[in-house]
């Protein structure tokens, strides 16, 4: 079974996962739209800071998801890894890509943190914003 985004931000497990207790303490999260199964323009901003910040992820990927020598891109249908999906981005920021240099977590960042990252990773690879 599958989880609309805006699940997991009101505190629903994804595939069984609970999300941590802690994540409940901080101040509420942005919302996803319903409709379009996608962030909202303050999610993917702050998913954007954290990618080309402190989860240094486009230091692989490049600037503009367009991929590079050691990471491929993050970008149109075809995905290395699985099926360019929400949940499938959320999971290979969570748990990494045993094999190669795909950390979990890159940079240390957060599970919150993990949330904004794939949101933006989705909605520019999905050309619902830029890069």
């Amino acid at each position: 079974m599958q989880w609309h985004p805006a699940l997991l931000l009101i505190g629903l497990p994804i595939l069984g996962v609970p999300v941590p207790r802690a994540l409940h303490a901080q101040k509420p999260a942005p919302q996803i739209s319903a409709d379009t199964a996608t962030a909202t323009e303050e999610v993917t901003a702050q998913g954007r800071k954290i990618f080309h910040g402190k989860g240094t992820c486009f230091a692989c990927h490049g600037q503009n998801l367009q991929g590079g020598p050691v990471a491929p891109p993050l970008l149109g249908p075809k995905w290395r890894n699985g099926d360019g999906s929400f949940h499938m981005i959320l999971h290979v920021v969570r748990t990494g890509v045993p094999g190669t240099l795909m950390v979990s977590h890159p940079g240390g960042i957060s599970d919150a943190e993990t949330l904004l990252v794939a949101n933006y990773i989705y909605a520019v690879s999905h050309k619902l914003t830029k890069p």
